[in-house]
Formats: structure tokens, sequence, C-alpha cells
């Protein structure tokens, strides 16, 4: 079953981070400090975007979304408002 549920999440093009690659990414300032919202590309950025009304702090994940945005030139794809 969990190969089913990976076979189906590489086809959506999801990606699923180990907590490992998740405190590394925290410690290059990637990722939030527990690992969540990992962003180290513009794709886990738009992934990001959409995820954040699913954050424990919206306002926190905002402001780290916004922050590697910035990081990687693309503050155009941060929605108006935030």
């Amino acid at each position: 079953m969990g190969d089913k549920i990976a076979r189906l999440a590489a086809k959506l093009g999801e990606r699923q981070f180990s907590m490992d690659s998740r405190m590394m990414m925290a410690d290059k300032g990637e990722a939030m400090m527990d690992g969540s919202f990992p962003i180290p590309d513009v794709m886990s950025l738009k992934r990001a975007i959409k995820a954040v009304g699913r954050s424990k702090d919206p306002a926190a994940a905002k402001a780290h979304i916004q922050k590697r945005a910035k990081a990687l030139g693309a503050t155009d794809l941060i929605p108006d408002g935030w």
C-alpha cells in the first residue's frame, strides 16, 4: 500500500522530504525551524503557497514563504494581500 501511495504522489508531482532532509533545510533557512514548509525551489514555493492554510501558524508560514520567495527571485508568486 505504501508503495502505491508513493507512486501516486510521484505521479501528482508531490515532493516528499524525509525528516532529516527537512531539518537540514531548516538549518539552511529553506524550511521552518520545525522542518515544515521546506522550500528549496520555485516548485516547492508554489506548493507552500497553496498549503499555507494548513499551517499551525499561518502568519509565521507566510513570513517564511515570503522570505524564500525573495531568496528564489519569485516574489511575483506571492498572493496579493499577504
